[in-house]
């Protein structure tokens, strides 16, 4: 629990590094371009009633106002922006992330109700995708307006929400004003609605479904910070036109929501979409600009004196509509049950959703020999999982320019791309030793027979056939690999019930490289066989300078052993041929078993 809450306290104070967080530079740049843009509007376009007092300050003024940032509210949210990064962590990381719990439920619900189709209701397409899209951002916009709506309209609930709305100036640091029951709360319903949707689709395409996503995120979120999320909570008026201030929630509305006047309590609680404010009866759009005053009141603007009120406080308020203020027995008895259950709720969930991940989270590697045998077990068994690769390499010279496993990290590394690719595949450790009767005149090269890689495959096939795998794919970075992989291919595919083995010769033979060099001009003498420019350019992407000797040491009166002008070989050209290999043993492959499914992903759920 204790690495839990260092790890998740690690990122989010590295917030302004990361696109999942709403102060990530990218988002912060992009509001100060937009406040840019304020500025000269109301500077020298906007009536002189419709401009903010703050606009005289000038443009730096403008934008990084001392008043506000430097405000006595302001210090608190960057105090209580670490101190959060500590507590409330451990509480609701998981809540956060995870919607595997909720999809499971849902899933078994659907299933149950409707039996298990027989054939997928929707085709995995654009549209499906599209859909999916839409579909959690709908789902996670709704969950975060209806907790907010019942955190306003329930008073135990506002007691927490207090913390939030206490703010007298907003900053992008407001946002993390959250007091953690509010955390909870939204978290739980997020995963709730966002499971839904996921168990939905996967109901309806019988696949993982899939959404649009830029730096990892859901586009549409992502489009919703970049383009100035972050004046939300700030002293810039940014309004919409009307119209589209029916549809999306503008910085200015946010605003309005944040005011001690009256007539805007309780108002725009939408995140992103505000037709939900619509239909609740909480939308208010501003015609042009208002003058605002922000707080819980306009007499008590906000009542906590320090960082621990602001955590204490919301309880003790809580508490005494529970139990009369003059009852202190019954405040204590009450204070325990109230911790004691949020305790057991707390440690219940934790711990259900840590199985759940385990069964059902991403594994953190394709490769075998970076699992556990539990971990490889459960993906054959609950993930999917029916696929490996076996990949061969070679120990051999590679010139005076190329360390000698070349091959072995090539492959290693075109072996993991290819199983992320394809999904449901296990990679297994490289093979390192194949025949190598060229280059034995070499030091440190290590050549075996034919029928000894014959053996190692032959043997390494029946170990993962006697394990559940049913696809078992050799894939060779050197030429002498190609018939031992072959031979053992053909001699065990169609021996073993259900179960394929394939040599997939087209990454080595088939690939297009030859061909896509000459196009660009280059000739045959330059291009090659040996540890020229393919080879060479491959090497430097996968392995940079560790790999690639910018001085060579000569051994006098000996042939170098290469051929080709590897001179000319570029990260450009490695990225081109590393790509051309991927695609053409994919598309082998998925001729032979079909194509796969994805692994599922997680989620990240907004607050307001």
């Amino acid at each position: 629990m204790f690495d839990l809450i260092k790890d998740n306290a690690s990122h989010r104070l590295m917030a302004f590094a990361s696109p999942d967080e709403r102060v990530f530079g990218l988002y912060l740049l992009m509001a100060a371009v937009i406040g840019v843009v304020s500025w000269v509007y109301y500077r020298y376009m906007a009536k002189p009633d419709h401009k903010p007092d703050n606009v005289q300050k000038g443009l730096l003024g403008f934008i990084f106002d001392k008043d506000v940032f430097l405000h006595k509210s302001a210090i608190q949210d960057y105090f209580y922006f670490v101190a959060n990064a500590v507590i409330y962590v451990g509480i609701v990381s998981q809540l956060l992330i995870s919607i595997h719990f909720f999809m499971i439920i849902f899933s078994g619900m659907l299933n149950g109700m409707f039996g298990t189709p027989a054939e997928p209701l929707m085709q995995v397409s654009v549209l499906s995708v599209v859909l999916y899209t839409l579909a959690f951002a709908l789902a996670m916009d709704f969950a975060v307006f209806i907790t907010h709506y019942l955190q306003h309209k329930i008073p135990l609930l506002w007691q927490f929400h207090q913390v939030h709305h206490s703010a007298e100036v907003l900053t992008p640091m407001t946002i993390y004003r959250m007091h953690p029951v509010d955390l909870f709360f939204t978290g739980i319903v997020g995963a709730l609605l966002v499971g839904l949707a996921y168990a939905g689709f996967t109901y309806l395409t019988q696949a993982t479904p899939s959404a649009y996503e830029v730096m990892g995120l859901n586009v549409i979120v992502f489009v919703f910070y970049f383009l100035g999320y972050n004046l939300r909570h700030s002293h810039i008026w940014l309004n919409y036109p009307s119209w589209l201030s029916h549809i999306l929630i503008s910085p200015a509305q946010h605003h309005i929501h944040h005011s001690v006047e009256r007539k805007h309590w309780d108002k725009n609680m939408g995140l992103i979409f505000s037709f939900w404010d619509k239909l609740f009866g909480t939308l208010y759009v501003p015609k042009t600009y208002e003058k605002l005053k922000f707080g819980l009141d306009d007499k008590v603007q906000n009542p906590f004196g320090s960082i621990l009120e602001m955590y204490v406080t919301p309880f003790k308020n809580a508490w005494a509509l529970i139990v009369p203020p003059d009852s202190k027995r019954g405040a204590a008895l009450t204070a325990l049950v109230v911790l004691a259950v949020a305790g057991g709720v707390y440690y219940g969930i934790a711990n259900m959703d840590k199985g759940i991940q385990a069964r059902f989270a991403p594994l953190r590697s394709v490769h075998m020999e970076d699992l556990t045998w539990t971990e490889v077990e459960l993906a054959i068994q609950t993930k999917g999982y029916d696929t490996v690769i076996i990949p061969t390499g070679g120990t051999e010279q590679n010139g005076a320019h190329v360390t000698l496993g070349k091959h072995n990290k090539v492959v290693h590394y075109t072996s993991e791309k290819i199983a992320e690719r394809l999904g449901g595949t296990f990679v297994a450790p490289v093979i390192p030793y194949v025949p190598e009767d060229m280059h034995m005149q070499y030091a440190g090269t290590v050549g075996v027979s034919e029928e000894t890689l014959k053996a190692v495959l032959r043997d390494a096939a029946s170990s993962y056939r006697k394990q559940g795998i049913k696809n078992i794919l050799f894939i060779g970075d050197s030429v002498g690999n190609q018939n031992a992989q072959k031979a053992v291919a053909e001699e065990l595919d169609g021996k073993w019930d259900g179960v394929k083995v394939a040599h997939i010769d087209h990454y080595y033979s088939q690939n297009g490289q030859y061909e896509w060099l000459t196009l660009q001009g280059y000739k045959h003498n330059q291009i090659g066989g040996h540890a020229g420019i393919r080879d060479t350019s491959e090497i430097m992407v996968v392995d940079g300078a560790n790999s690639v000797r910018k001085y060579t040491v000569m051994v006098p009166e000996r042939e170098v052993g290469h051929n080709g002008d590897y001179s000319k070989a570029s990260k450009a050209i490695g990225r081109k041929m590393l790509e051309l290999k991927i695609d053409a043993a994919v598309n082998q492959i998925e001729s032979i078993i079909g194509e796969r499914e994805a692994e599922p992903e997680t989620a990240d759920i907004v607050t307001h």
